[in-house]
């Protein structure tokens, strides 16, 4: 996964959750989580996504993968 930012934080998120941030075209950056639900005898696989433009850390614009 690219670096979308520059901060430390950033850094030891990265390390540690490296699924959660996606960078999806249309969007940009996101982030993504999974949920797992028991809906009539089977398991159902729900995906969440929230945009975002600037970094959860330390509030700076996040870097554009696409330049």
């Amino acid at each position: 996964m690219p670096d979308f930012c520059t901060c430390d934080e950033w850094k030891n998120l990265k390390g540690n959750y490296p699924e959660l941030f996606k960078w999806i075209s249309p969007y940009g950056w996101i982030i993504e989580w999974k949920s797992l639900t028991d809906e009539k005898g089977y398991t159902q696989v729900h995906r969440y996504g929230i945009a975002i433009s600037f970094c959860p850390m330390c509030g700076k614009k996040l870097i554009n993968k696409e330049g």
